[in-house]
């Protein structure tokens, strides 16, 4: 039976190549929409996971930079008083705090744009010192700094910021966003290359005494999280509150309109495709009648006649499905950071369980779309009457 329908398929490849290329759309339009926001979600929690952070602190006027800066890398340089972070430790609930300083760069040997420079306290912070732990066994050291993937440069290169040289200590792993594009340094080391850039910088950088730019915020219990998250914008005046779930809503919200569009063309394409599909499957079906009608003749019950005409359209749609997966996902890896940036939004290669999904979602999808439109010539096949077939039919 398989070798049959395999052979009718080859045996008109014009036709049944316009089907595939028909499926193949539908199934890249579906996947790609799943592949986005999977993308997308999957960037903010590798970033998320990374930063050990289940809340940000930033200062209420600052709140878009501070999302600009974890999303997209942006580069910003703002700061708070030192005494919120003492506020905030404060709130019922919050296990750590860890404060951090955002340094907008000059360009740098490292690479073509502006980098953010994020200085820790190495006595608090939770963000690097496990990594450190992890991988190198020891503390950042005197001018040691962290970079992200996409910075320039081995471990123990020397690079500079506003003048100062500082050496790789090592490189952070992939997360499609912002981090991608940091460096964090020691806090004090910042100081002090903000108090010799008068000198060895053409744009010096100050940083005010006890200023810091936000705090990072560890709960007791992760299912406090929204409830601490309201305590410290009430409890502490001129801060807002930067979670996982709020940079998920973001990014849905700039993807809504492209998920909506490649919806709306998976639609447009089904309905389009599910006529002619069945027109296609009719005509297919009148061409044959004496191969259907002998095929009677000889014992081909009506449930194999069925399954021959069915299962010929369900395999074009899978195999265009597969297709249309295929050239999508080259696709977006491929131009995978221009959609980012065109959209504004972190993205990276979904999970392999995130990404089999989508693809088996997709050809399951577009194979059903192709069995419902090949049911009636399928039943219509075979209900014919052999000997009526054969006589009226031509090979």
């Amino acid at each position: 039976m398989i070798r049959l329908i395999l052979k009718n398929i080859l045996y008109r490849p014009v036709r049944n190549g316009a089907l595939i290329l028909s499926f193949a759309f539908i199934a890249a339009s579906l996947f790609s929409g799943n592949y986005l926001t999977t993308g997308a979600a999957s960037s903010i929690n590798e970033e998320i996971s990374q930063l050990g952070a289940d809340l940000i602190v930033v200062p209420e006027q600052y709140r878009a930079e501070g999302e600009a800066v974890l999303l997209r890398g942006e580069p910003s340089t703002f700061f708070f008083d030192q005494e919120v972070l003492d506020r905030v430790e404060h709130v019922d609930g919050v296990a750590r705090a860890a404060p951090q300083i955002y340094i907008a760069t000059l360009p740098a040997d490292c690479c073509s744009d502006l980098v953010q420079l994020i200085a820790i306290d190495p006595s608090r912070d939770f963000t690097i010192a496990p990594w450190l732990k992890e991988s190198r066994k020891q503390p950042l050291g005197k001018d040691e700094i962290i970079v992200g993937s996409q910075i320039v440069g081995d471990v123990g290169a020397t690079r500079y910021f506003y003048g100062h040289a500082f050496t790789i200590a090592g490189t952070l792993r992939p997360t499609g966003t912002g981090v991608d594009r940091t460096v964090f340094l020691r806090a004090e080391d910042a100081r002090v290359m903000a108090a010799e850039s008068a000198i060895t910088a053409y744009e010096p950088v100050t940083l005010p005494e006890g200023g810091i730019s936000v705090i990072l915020v560890k709960v007791a219990h992760p299912d406090t999280v929204a409830d601490i998250a309201r305590n410290i914008t009430e409890q502490v005046t001129g801060t807002k509150v930067i979670s996982p779930g709020s940079l998920v809503s973001q990014v849905a919200g700039r993807l809504s309109s492209i998920t909506r569009l490649l919806a709306m063309a998976a639609v447009i394409a089904t309905l389009v495709t599910l006529p002619l599909i069945a027109l296609i499957s009719v005509m297919a079906t009148q061409e044959r009648v004496r191969e259907i009608g002998i095929l009677r003749a000889l014992g081909a019950t009506r449930a194999k006649i069925f399954c021959l005409i069915f299962g010929e359209t369900v395999l074009v749609a899978a195999i265009g499905g597969c297709i249309g997966i295929a050239v999508s996902s080259v696709l977006l890896v491929l131009f995978q950071e221009y959609i980012a940036f065109t959209v504004g939004i972190p993205l990276s290669v979904p999970t392999g369980g995130s990404l089999f999904l989508s693809a088996a979602s997709a050809v399951i999808l577009t194979t059903a779309i192709g069995g419902i439109a090949a049911i009636l010539p399928a039943i219509k096949a075979a209900g014919m009457d052999p000997s009526e077939a054969i006589r009226s039919g031509d090979l």
